[in-house]
């Protein structure tokens, strides 16, 4: 699915330190000594943390946006506590039940400055975001080799979804994967395979959703007038539906109404926001909503900014579908 509303999760709740007693503790490894990631993370043009401590506020709130947007590109509930910590680069681990993320600001300043700014860290936290997911947290590891090559998968698939070119995505583990494997890590060309099996799975997986939603004879593009955000005293409270909105691979419908509110519809509505003035003269008007931007171009196409900052189709606004067509 691209970016539905749907599936973006709301924050649950404070991130706080929990004792490291139970569960399995997957280390990843890295090599820490090489050249380029030498060197105080202060010097380097991006970091992690704004102070010397960490665990500070600002590392957590990194990680944090890192994490929510691997999430949101997959659907997932927000429920992972970040840890700040300087006794390993990065792991995964369940403790009392909870998922928790360990990792290193002052490794992930260094990764994202020898690798790729952005795409370096955010690959790292990917990765155990996966080992989480594919419960490799909650059991012995039978098959670690096999463990690694699932998170990295996951980790190039949602890269992809996140708008990172290939480069983009394997770059972190190029620079940083050991070459030769371990008992517990496969070597560097194997991972990158995978990584790269993901980032291609996303890609395939994308190219047949849009095939598929502009094949369906519901979906025809309505064509936008400019909208100019009228006071609110001024305003009309009129709820009738005049056009729906239809996001690709997202199973809730949107609708617009007179007002030029947007609500969502599962059998009960639900608000989602505004209609609002478009900033550029591309499109013909906007709406936000829970930190991800939609933007409506005149011909009546949906578009949302990726990180990378490339723009993606992401659905259609259309006339009203009457409910036995369905």
């Amino acid at each position: 699915m691209i970016f539905p509303i749907a599936a973006i999760a709301a924050d649950r709740g404070m991130c706080r330190a929990l004792p490291f007693a139970s569960g399995t503790m997957l280390h990843d490894s890295y090599r820490l000594n090489d050249t380029a990631l030498k060197g105080p993370a202060a010097a380097l043009p991006y970091r992690y943390a704004d102070d010397d401590q960490v665990g500070s506020a600002s590392d957590i709130a990194m990680a944090r946006a890192q994490v929510e947007r691997i999430v949101r590109v997959s659907g997932l509930e927000m429920n992972f506590v970040l840890i700040a910590t300087s006794t390993t680069p990065a792991s995964a681990q369940v403790d009392n039940g909870q998922r928790i993320i360990m990792f290193d600001p002052r490794f992930m300043a260094r990764v994202a400055n020898a690798a790729c700014p952005d795409w370096g860290a955010m690959s790292v936290i990917a990765h155990e975001v996966g080992h989480h997911l594919a419960g490799h947290t909650i059991r012995a590891a039978t098959s670690p080799w096999k463990d690694e090559v699932e998170a990295d998968e996951f980790s190039g698939f949602v890269l992809a979804r996140l708008g990172a070119s290939l480069v983009d995505a394997t770059s972190a583990a190029a620079a940083i994967l050991p070459e030769a494997s371990t008992r517990s890590h496969p070597g560097r060309a194997d991972r990158l395979k995978a990584i790269t099996y993901g980032w291609q799975n996303a890609h395939a997986q994308e190219t047949t959703e849009l095939r598929v939603s502009r094949n369906d004879h519901r979906i025809t593009p309505q064509p936008q007038l400019n909208f100019v955000a009228q006071p609110v005293h001024a305003r009309a409270n009129r709820s009738q539906f005049v056009s729906r909105m239809i996001l690709y691979g997202d199973k809730l419908d949107y609708y617009v109404d007179e007002s030029a509110r947007i609500v969502g519809y599962d059998g009960q509505t639900h608000p989602i926001g505004e209609k609002a003035a478009a900033t550029t003269a591309s499109f013909a008007w906007v709406f936000r909503a829970q930190n991800v931007e939609y933007q409506v171009d005149f011909s009546g196409k949906v578009y949302t900014r990726l990180p990378s900052g490339q723009l993606r189709e992401v659905g259609v606004v259309t006339a009203m579908t009457p409910p036995a067509a369905r």
